[in-house]
C-alpha cells in the first residue's frame, strides 16, 4: 500500500524533499535572528535599530536630526522594522521580525521571478535552494560583510534591492502581457518598489536599469532589422519601471535630507590605474566566493554545469520558448557586470557585497540543468548536496555555537549593571560597545567616535541623531579597551576632565569609565 502511495505520488517526492531542506535553512534563520544575541550585531547593524525606532517615535522614514549613510531607508529592512516596533515596542526584537519577512520576501519575489522560465515548481525549488545554500557556503552570519547578511540582521543593506530587482525582472520576462489586467497590478507594485529603491541608493539603479534598457534597446532594433513593428507594450512596462526608479533618485535630491557620503565619487581611471584596479576587482569576486574551502569544489562543478549549459543553448536556440531563459541570464549577467563595470572603471568604492546578484545567477543553472538533461538530475542533487554540506560545517553550525557563549554573558552582564547605575548613553569606537546596546532590549543609547586610535572622542556624526552626543555627563559612560585606553585617558586629562573607573573586565580587555564632563559634546581636537 505503501509503495503504490509513492509510486502514485511519486512527481512529489523531489519537491517535498527540497522544500524539507529549504525548511531547515529557514528555522535556522529564525533561530540566529530570534536569538537577539548581541554577538551578531556591528555598529552599522546597530544604526539600523536606532533608525527603526526613531522613525517610528516620529511617525517618519526620514526622521528629524537623523543623518543618514551612504543610502537613505525608504524601502530597506528598518522602515518595515519600524512598523514592527509599534507593536513589539522592542528594538532587536523587531528587526529580527522585519529581516525574517524580508527573507520571505527574497524568496517569493525569487520563486515569481522564475516562473515564466522554469514551469514547474520543482524547478524552481531546486534554484531556490541554490541560491540560499550557496550564499551560505560563501558567507557568514557573524560580522559578515557577504552573502549571509542577505537573511539576517544586515539584511537591511540588500534585501529590499533583491525583492526589487526581482519582482522588476519578472515583469520584464513577462512585459508582453504585463499591462493585462491580471499583471498590471504586480508592475504598479514593482514601479513603486523601484521609485523608493531609486530614492533610497542609486546602487540599484545600477544592478537593475542598464540590463533592462540594454535587452528592450537590442529587442526593439531587432524587431525593426526584420522589418516587424515597434513592440509598444514591452517598450512602456521597461520605461515604465526604468523612469520610476529615476525620478525616485531625482525626488531624494530635492528634498535635502541630512545625509554623510562615507564613499569616493564615481570618476573615470585613468588608463595606467586600470591594472590595479582589475586587480581589485578580482579580489572583490574572490573574497565574495571563496569564503572558507569551499570554492575549489563550487568553481570546479560551477564549470561543468556552464558547459553543460552552454552545450545545451546550441542545441535549443532556435526554439521559442528558450527565450525566457536567455533573457533571465543576460538580466542576471549584466547585472552583475554593470558592477563589474563601475568597480575597474571608476574610483567608486565598492564592496564584495555589490556584488550579490551574482547568487542567483549562479543559483539557477542547476534548475537549468535538471530541467534540461535528465542525465543531469543526479550531478544536480550532487552538488546541491556539497553546497548544503559545507553551509552546515562552515557556516550554519559554527554561527549557531556563537547564540549564546561568553562574550554574550559579559555584553548581557554589563548592560544590566549600566542600567541599574542609572546611565542612559555609552559612548566607544565603531563597532565596539553596541552588543552591550542591544544586549539591553533599548534601555541603552550608543554613539560612536572615529575608528583610528588618534581620533579618539571624535564624535561620527553619520547614522544617528547628533543630539545623542549631547547627553548630561552623569548619564554617560565611556567604553575603553586596552588598545585605545591610554590615550583616551591622556586626551581627557589635556582637556582637564576627570576619568573615573565604573567596571573593568581585564580578561575581555573592556574598562567603563565616567567622565566630569561629556567628552563628546565638544567636536574638536584636544
Amino acid at each position: 500500500m505503501v509503495r503504490s502511495w509513492i509510486v502514485k505520488h511519486k512527481h512529489l517526492l523531489v519537491p517535498s524533499l527540497v522544500l524539507g531542506v529549504l525548511s531547515v535553512y529557514f528555522f535556522y534563520i529564525c533561530y540566529l535572528n530570534f536569538s537577539l544575541t548581541s554577538n551578531f550585531y556591528c555598529t552599522d547593524m546597530y544604526s539600523d535599530v536606532l533608525y527603526a525606532v526613531r522613525a517610528w517615535e516620529t511617525k517618519s522614514i526620514f526622521p528629524d536630526g537623523w543623518v543618514f549613510g551612504n543610502q537613505y531607508y525608504v524601502i530597506a529592512t528598518p522602515v518595515l522594522s519600524a512598523l514592527v516596533y509599534g507593536i513589539t515596542g522592542h528594538p532587536a526584537l523587531s528587526m529580527a521580525i522585519a529581516s525574517v519577512l524580508m527573507t520571505l520576501g527574497i524568496a517569493v519575489s525569487f520563486l515569481w521571478m522564475l516562473k515564466p522560465v522554469f514551469v514547474r515548481l520543482e524547478e524552481r525549488l531546486i534554484a531556490l535552494l541554490g541560491f540560499v545554500a550557496l550564499t551560505a557556503c560563501c558567507g557568514s552570519a557573524i560580522y559578515a560583510l557577504n552573502g549571509w547578511q542577505l537573511f539576517f540582521t544586515m539584511c537591511s543593506y540588500y534585501a529590499c534591492y533583491l525583492i526589487t530587482a526581482f519582482l522588476c525582472f519578472g515583469c520584464f520576462l513577462r512585459r508582453r502581457d504585463a499591462l493585462t489586467k491580471p499583471r498590471v497590478a504586480m508592475l504598479v507594485v514593482s514601479a513603486l518598489l523601484a521609485f523608493g529603491a531609486g530614492m533610497q541608493s542609486l546602487r540599484q539603479t545600477a544592478i537593475m536599469l542598464p540590463p533592462m534598457l540594454a535587452l528592450e534597446a537590442f529587442a526593439q532594433a531587432n524587431a525593426l532589422i526584420e522589418q516587424k513593428k515597434l513592440q509598444w507594450k514591452p517598450l512602456t512596462v521597461t520605461l515604465a519601471l526604468c523612469a520610476a526608479n529615476l525620478l525616485g533618485a531625482l525626488l531624494i535630491r530635492l528634498l535635502h535630507i541630512p545625509r554623510h557620503e562615507i564613499f569616493s565619487s564615481a570618476i573615470f581611471l585613468g588608463t595606467q590605474e586600470l591594472s590595479a584596479s582589475l586587480e581589485s576587482t578580482r579580489r572583490h569576486l574572490t573574497t565574495l566566493l571563496t569564503n572558507h574551502e569551499s570554492f575549489g569544489v563550487f568553481l570546479l562543478l560551477a564549470v561543468l554545469f556552464v558547459v553543460a549549459i552552454g552545450y545545451f543553448q546550441s542545441k535549443r536556440q532556435k526554439e521559442e520558448d528558450f527565450t525566457p531563459w536567455n533573457t533571465l541570464i543576460a538580466l542576471l549577467g549584466l547585472s552583475v557586470l554593470g558592477i563589474a563595470v563601475i568597480d575597474v572603471f571608476t574610483t567608486m568604492s565598492v564592496r564584495s557585497i555589490y556584488y550579490f546578484m551574482l547568487f542567483p545567477l549562479l543559483a539557477i543553472l542547476p534548475a537549468y540543468v535538471y530541467r534540461h538533461w535528465r542525465f543531469g538530475k543526479p550531478a544536480v542533487f550532487a552538488l546541491l548536496a556539497v553546497l548544503v554540506v559545507l553551509s552546515l560545517r562552515t557556516s550554519v553550525l559554527p554561527s549557531a555555537k556563537q547564540v549564546d557563549n561568553a562574550r554574550d554573558r559579559v555584553n548581557r552582564e554589563i548592560s544590566e549593571l549600566l542600567v541599574e547605575k542609572g546611565y542612559t548613553t555609552i559612548y566607544s569606537g565603531w563597532n565596539q560597545c553596541e552588543g552591550i546596546v542591544i544586549a539591553s532590549g533599548g534601555k541603552l543609547t550608543a554613539g560612536f567616535w572615529d575608528r583610528s586610535k588618534e581620533d579618539v572622542f571624535r564624535p561620527v556624526k553619520y547614522l544617528c541623531d547628533p543630539s545623542v552626543y549631547r547627553v548630561e555627563s552623569d548619564k554617560c559612560v565611556y567604553y575603553l579597551r586596552s588598545d585605545n585606553r591610554e590615550i583616551a585617558l591622556e586626551t581627557a586629562q589635556r582637556r582637564g576632565v576627570d576619568m573615573k573607573l565604573v567596571a573593568k573586565y581585564p580578561e575581555w580587555g573592556i574598562f567603563l569609565y565616567e567622565a566630569s564632563e561629556n567628552l563628546m559634546a565638544a567636536d574638536g581636537q584636544p
